[in-house]
């Protein structure tokens, strides 16, 4: 897979096959990544806004920094109801209101939107269109969905953008919060 630079096209280098036609992902060079992120260019909340998909931003804590309008819309909810919140907190996780909260309940340790973000905080990897099933009761009315997520560490943030978020039907039976039963999200 070639990585190029979504905003200036320079080639960031290659994962996987190194063939001509191998697929394209993009992210940001280090040059347009400064210019872009500069305090004089444009507030972190505006650049976001560029983005049709829903972005956020998530600190080393895996603290939501922000999120763009279309993030907040998906999710119906404001700035100040994401900012500095886990992401379970922030996203509507049901688990998170378990006891010990996002990211210390039995389901955190199979949640991949967590993981892929911890992953890529720690490795600073990308991972793109990863399937990802979270339990958001207020945005799925009960049905089970299925977000597409891609991550690209950028400095010592993680952007994690939902590619696509799909209606994978009715939801699967509640299971009993105290026992393990798989992955959920």
């Amino acid at each position: 897979m070639r990585r190029v630079c979504a905003w200036c096209r320079r080639e960031l280098g290659r994962a996987g096959s190194a063939a001509d036609d191998a697929p394209i992902t993009h992210g940001i060079c280090g040059d347009c990544a400064r210019r872009e992120f500069s305090p004089r260019t444009l507030p972190l909340r505006q650049f976001l806004d560029r983005f049709a998909e829903p972005v956020f931003i998530v600190n080393a804590a895996t603290r939501v920094v922000t999120g763009n309008a279309t993030a907040l819309a998906l999710l119906g909810k404001t700035p100040s109801e994401i900012e500095d919140r886990l992401g379970g907190d922030a996203l509507g996780c049901r688990h998170a209101e378990l006891p010990g909260g996002c990211g210390n309940t039995l389901h955190c340790r199979t949640c991949t939107i967590r993981l892929t973000v911890r992953s890529t905080l720690d490795s600073g990897q990308p991972h793109v269109r990863v399937a990802a099933y979270p339990d958001l009761p207020a945005l799925s009315g009960g049905r089970r969905v299925r977000f597409l997520i891609t991550t690209e560490r950028m400095g010592d943030v993680v952007l994690l953008r939902v590619d696509e978020v799909a209606d994978e039907g009715p939801a699967l039976p509640a299971a009993d919060d105290d026992e393990e039963d798989g992955p959920t999200c």
